[in-house]
């Protein structure tokens, strides 16, 4: 069978949001599918392009006159080498984070790609692949790849999974204004309309989207545990001694501040004794507002118990994970919608899988601590500054590996790839009654 996918998140691109296509390509690829992925052309303004393409995929990067910049797998190795390795997000990111405060997802840098699927002078090469294709899937964010994906199923006729890694409608991070929050539901449902399936990736995103569709399956994220292997074939055998590292791994964003830690690490701090704090907590990625949180609330942090690294290419990341004391989590913790209580990350399940103990300032009552629970016993959940303090106090250099429990291999990438290979068998073959 032939696979489409429309993505804007992909190799060379990294970024945790390709991830889920990504994983789902190379399992599908092993099991004899034929991957094409229709993406949109990309430059260091989107983030670091520091990931290999896949050999097994046909890339195709297309403009909004449907003209390929890359294909069959090429990468620029001049943008790779130009990946900025700065802590600060270029300017057009932070424009396009400060006019989302009001107009939400409508207004898309993206929105050009749809269009070149339309375009009369859409490149012969990608008119090939698609028409030749068995079933187009569209994973968003961003919404215009399911613009993409509706345009290229209305000119060549194939079924159509519309993926959703988030809420488009009604999503409690990326929200706007009242318009835009009508706007964004008109579209949600006009989309899905001609969407042939949907998935998504958890019940309470489930929940919401049954509202809109009748076919809807649940195939959650996961981790890639081949990638695991590699990461601990890369690191020496023996830990290096010294301070206990304690690390996060992700963006900070306004609703992600770890408001709790700081204060667990302040009181800390307070009964130190002078010299090199017994612990330090290392902040990797994009850290631009915890910095400036830090610096003007806790500034007595900033000597010896807070670093904050750049982002790294995505292997050296499951390294870092690999080689921390223990793992630091936040995530949202309002169950006021679906959305909130549907969050699942990449990075949740990549934690468990590195079997290093997680410490999440998260509330008790989220989907998100069920599945760290379930994970181990000796994992930390709270956001009270005492329980914390308490758990940071415990940290001790190379803490003991958690086992491997069949809860955690369940959740394999490879596992959810064979879950969506039968799920987009049956929409090829009519099996589901779709609308």
């Amino acid at each position: 069978m032939k696979f489409a996918f429309f993505v804007h998140y992909f190799p060379p691109l990294n970024s945790t949001g390709s991830r889920r296509v990504e994983s789902f390509a190379k399992y599908l690829s092993r099991s004899g599918h034929e991957i094409v992925v229709v993406s949109t052309g990309k430059s260091t303004r989107d983030g670091p392009l520091t990931e290999a393409v896949p050999p097994y995929i046909r890339l195709y990067e297309i403009n909004s006159f449907g003209r390929v910049a890359k294909s069959s797998g090429e990468t620029d190795r001049a943008d790779t080498q130009r990946a900025s390795s700065k802590k600060r997000i270029h300017w057009t990111r932070r424009v396009k984070q400060k006019l989302m405060r009001l107009f939400g997802q409508v207004l898309d840098p993206r929105i050009g790609f749809p269009f070149g699927i339309r375009s009369r002078n859409l490149d012969t090469r990608v008119v090939t692949e698609l028409a030749s294709a068995d079933i187009f899937v569209s994973s968003f964010p961003p919404w215009p790849a399911h613009l993409a994906a509706l345009f290229a199923q209305r000119r060549f006729g194939k079924p159509w999974i519309a993926d959703y890694r988030d809420q488009f409608s009604g999503n409690h991070i990326m929200n706007g204004g009242w318009l835009s929050d009508r706007l964004e539901l008109w579209i949600d449902r006009a989309l899905l309309r001609r969407a042939t399936a949907v998935t998504v990736i958890s019940g309470p995103m489930k929940a919401y989207y049954d509202d809109m569709h009748p076919c809807v399956e649940c195939i959650e994220n996961g981790y890639d545990g081949e990638i695991f292997d590699s990461a601990h074939a890369s690191l020496v055998s023996s830990r290096k001694s010294g301070t206990t590292v304690l690390r996060y791994l992700g963006t900070i964003t306004r609703d992600r501040i770890p408001v709790s830690l700081l204060a667990a690490l302040e009181r800390l701090a307070a009964v130190a004794p002078q010299g090199e704090p017994p612990f330090r907590v290392e902040f990797l990625g994009d850290t631009r507002l915890l910095e400036d949180y830090v610096r003007l609330r806790h500034p007595n942090l900033l000597k010896g118990w807070l670093a904050f690294i750049p982002a790294i290419p995505y292997a050296k990341s499951i390294e870092a994970m690999l080689s921390a004391d223990a793992l630091f989590f936040i995530e949202t913790s309002d169950l006021s919608n679906l959305s909130a209580r549907g969050v699942l990350t990449t990075k949740l399940f990549e934690y468990l899988a590195s079997g290093r103990q997680i410490i999440a300032e998260i509330d008790n009552a989220t989907l998100t601590a069920s599945y760290i629970r379930q994970a181990s016993p000796i994992h930390v959940v709270s956001r009270d500054v005492d329980t914390l303090a308490a758990a940071l106090r415990k940290l001790c250099p190379d803490t003991i590996k958690i086992e491997d429990n069949p809860f955690v291999a369940s959740l394999s990438r490879e596992r959810k790839a064979q879950q969506f290979e039968q799920f987009a068998l049956k929409v090829v073959r009519r099996e589901l009654g779709p609308r």
